[in-house]
């Protein structure tokens, strides 16, 4: 099947190609088939960005086989997070130098305790940077961490949107002041004029709320 030119040579055409990768997660052989394309001239192998899409698909499936061990894929996107190298990232959580190296390509995987911190890195990023700081390594993107937590939790907050003023006619009942006390109870009064302030926030689950400002 054609695919176009050859972006590296200019002249052969790209063809479909399969190539498979085995990873082997709590002793389970697990082989994910993932798609490429083969110039039929120099035989640069490239892939298209529609290929890449259906391998990162293909790839995110495998999980089910994890139970609770973490996918080469997530660690190395925390690491690339806060811009660590793979020594730096080893360091900051207490293993040797090549550790994260054979993590993130699944030659090997975490332990339980080192896989509980991870996780707890990845959930609150708190515990990254102490982590971070009692290993002695600063995390260069930890500003921009923090300033894109800082947006999602600005885009998380309820906003809320006043209505205008409106006046209502609201009729009220009042005692009888300075009748005598056979008659003392309760009379219709006239109809007051009552001013009120209705706030309303976007949300549906929110109630409406009234206050009452003066009896003229």
């Amino acid at each position: 099947m054609g695919l176009g030119l050859c972006p590296v040579c200019r002249k052969g055409h790209l063809e479909a190609a399969e190539r498979v990768r085995v990873f082997e997660p709590l002793g389970k052989r697990v082989e994910v088939k993932l798609q490429t394309s083969v110039c039929n001239a120099c035989g640069e192998m490239t892939i298209k960005a529609s290929q890449h899409r259906e391998n990162l698909r293909v790839l995110a499936e495998r999980k089910a086989h994890y139970g609770n061990l973490l996918m080469g894929e997530e660690i190395l996107a925390l690491r690339r997070r806060y811009g660590l190298t793979q020594q730096q990232a080893s360091k900051v959580f207490g293993k040797g130098k090549i550790a994260f190296s054979r993590y993130e390509s699944e030659v090997t995987y975490p332990d339980e305790s080192t896989t509980l911190l991870l996780k707890l890195a990845m959930e609150r990023p708190d515990v990254m940077k102490d982590l971070a700081d009692k290993a002695g390594v600063e995390l260069p993107l930890w500003t921009e961490r923090c300033e894109d937590e800082q947006r999602v939790k600005l885009r998380a907050l309820p906003t809320t949107r006043w209505d205008s003023r409106r006046r209502d006619r609201t009729r009220v009942c009042v005692p009888m002041l300075g009748r005598p006390a056979d008659l003392s109870g309760m009379w219709d009064a006239k109809v007051h004029l009552t001013e009120h302030l209705s706030m309303t926030p976007c949300n549906d689950a929110a109630s409406s709320a009234e206050l009452m400002e003066a009896f003229v």
